[in-house]
């Protein structure tokens, strides 16, 4: 499979529904050998939001204000944060097998590899001061233009890539996506207005199809050597795949899958105690909540918008946090513990980290009912 030409499909989806349809259908194939390594440019057709696996619509979204204004949104089945992307603005994505010399294998790898090579790839294109900002964004002079998303199983690294290309209302989306405290401590710009910039902005010019062409095959040649990428289309297999993805990840329990509403839903009584605390960590936020009954663990939902290796990881470790003491020293051993095993990659979260919001969740215990 290393030594497959590489296929370049260049299309028009909307953001959230080629996340939860097209994308996964691409990564199976390629994971199945169905389909050659790919590089996919997808141009958006409208405005849509999604948010990342492991994380709960009810704590990142305004879904008063989304229902209000008529904003869909979907759960991607990958890492990350909540993302809104509008019409004219792009998604680069690399569905690449690790066999391949130059595809990263872990996300500690793959993040500086793949963003220094694409920031770099804007500064020789464009002129202005791309550069890539730990752990997973490229930013130009504190303004984020592009954030990404990574997934490596099976064989195949899925790296995702928003490539902000129009101006966005950042005011609109930032209603839709409330930006918690925690989350631009560390940023020199707080507000979404001067957080974020666009393509166009930066290049003053406007980018068509083609320039966004141009510059993801010489992203891929930067990053990996490839550079002779194959045009191709999406398969009658891979459009199958996408109507069965797609069905699946409409559905409600999908969508609310790490809701306090689904996952206590008849497990939580009266006189339990619900704690729930959040801490941000250099890869990303980290919500937790736990549910205590006689002084125990007896539920956890660790949320967040990081990137765990592998994505079934986090509820390792929910499950790891059950029946341990309500009490900082026990749930601590239990985290490191967790950590400490090789099939586990938590980037640019530790143990301190996650027991940061915990220590909160613990603090914060409200009796049910009161």
């Amino acid at each position: 499979m290393a030594d497959q030409p590489w296929r370049l499909i260049v299309d028009e989806n909307s953001y959230a529904d080629f996340s939860v349809s097209v994308s996964p259908a691409i990564e199976r194939a390629v994971v199945e050998g169905a389909s050659p390594p790919t590089v996919y440019l997808n141009i958006f057709d409208s405005d849509s939001i999604t948010i990342g696996i492991n994380e709960d619509p009810e704590q990142a979204l305004d879904l008063a204000f989304c229902a209000q204004e008529g904003v869909g949104f979907r759960r991607r089945p990958n890492g990350g944060g909540p993302v809104y992307a509008g019409a004219g603005s792009a998604f680069l994505i690399y569905f690449l097998p690790t066999s391949h010399g130059e595809v990263p294998e872990t996300t500690t790898e793959a993040f500086p590899k793949i963003l220094s090579a694409l920031a770099e790839t804007l500064v020789e294109r464009y002129g202005f001061p791309a550069e890539y900002r730990p752990l997973n964004d490229v930013q130009v002079e504190g303004r984020k233009l592009i954030p990404t998303s990574l997934k490596i199983e099976n064989g195949v690294m899925t790296f995702r890539i928003v490539i902000n290309v129009k101006p966005i209302d950042t005011e609109f989306a930032g209603k839709i996506m409330p930006m918690p405290p925690e989350k631009v401590k560390d940023k020199v710009l707080k507000d979404m207005t001067s957080r974020f910039t666009c393509l166009e902005r930066e290049a003053g010019k406007a980018i068509d199809a083609a320039d966004l062409e141009a510059m993801s095959r010489a992203a891929v040649s930067h990053a990996f050597g490839e550079t002779d990428l194959v045009p191709g289309a999406v398969s009658d297999l891979e459009r199958n795949y996408a109507d069965e993805f797609r069905a699946q990840y409409e559905s409600e329990d999908w969508l609310y899958a790490k809701s306090e509403r689904t996952r206590f839903g008849a497990l939580v009584k009266s006189g339990d105690a619900i704690g729930r605390g959040r801490a941000k960590a250099v890869g990303g936020l980290i919500w937790a909540t736990l549910v205590v009954r006689d002084g125990m663990v007896l539920h956890a939902i660790v949320n967040g918008d990081w990137h765990p290796r592998p994505l079934d990881s986090v509820g390792w470790l929910e499950e790891a946090l059950i029946g341990a003491a309500a009490e900082p020293a026990a749930i601590r051993e239990r985290a490191e513990k967790f950590l400490a095993s090789d099939d586990v990659e938590f980037a640019g979260v530790t143990a301190d980290d996650i027991m940061a919001a915990m220590e909160i969740a613990l603090g914060a215990q409200a009796l049910v009912g009161d």
